[in-house]
């Protein structure tokens, strides 16, 4: 199949999925959902943002990073940053691996809140992201400093693999949707959240 080519027919779309990981647990989501949506669109490439160096080849982009002390990952940023204006004249989404399900269940609604409130104020508003959705990663003890890891376990956090298959599923089959409708439906002006 020739790049970007659908395997349904029709006109030709390039995606780009790209993504910043400190541990592994965003990449396996950057590329779960390229190959989600390349059933249905053709070629999506998966790469690390620090690996593109131009978006303009690309239809479509959808970036992502992990979430350190509420706030991506300076590779994702700096990917972001730096090719706004490229990524301004394309439909963008954007995801975030966050930690809002490893907090105990009181908190996990306001912790995600307060995620997606910081990681609002640190995007360039001159792309306009169609959707913007935050995922639970994956959690081991020994990615936590010390006194971190001894009050996280006081307030009853949580370790393990939490990411949500079926939410990243849902999320992804939404873009694919958007972006296999004519031009028209996927104008700047439609949002997926």
């Amino acid at each position: 199949m020739r790049l970007g080519e659908r395997k349904t027919g029709g006109s030709i779309m390039t995606v780009l999925v790209a993504y910043a990981s400190a541990f592994g647990s965003s990449r396996e989501i950057a590329q779960h959902v390229a190959s989600r949506m390349a059933v249905a669109l053709g070629e999506v490439e998966c790469r690390s943002v620090e690996e593109v160096e131009a978006v303009s080849g690309y239809e479509a982009v959808v970036v992502g990073s992990a979430i350190h002390n509420q706030a991506w990952l300076q590779p994702a940023l700096l990917f972001f940053n730096g090719h706004a204006d490229e990524l301004a004249t394309r439909p963008v989404w954007a995801f975030s691996v966050g930690m809002a399900d490893a907090l105990p269940r009181p908190f996990r609604k306001r912790g995600s809140a307060l995620q997606q409130e910081r990681l609002a104020g640190v995007l360039v508003k001159e792309v306009p992201l169609r959707g913007h959705k935050i995922f639970s990663g994956v959690y081991k003890a020994g990615q936590m400093p010390a006194p971190l890891l001894m009050l996280f376990r006081l307030i009853g956090g949580r370790f393990g693999d939490l990411r949500d298959w079926a939410a990243v599923d849902g999320w992804a089959d939404q873009i694919t949707g958007q972006l296999a409708k004519p031009a028209s439906s996927t104008s700047a002006g439609s949002i997926a959240r």
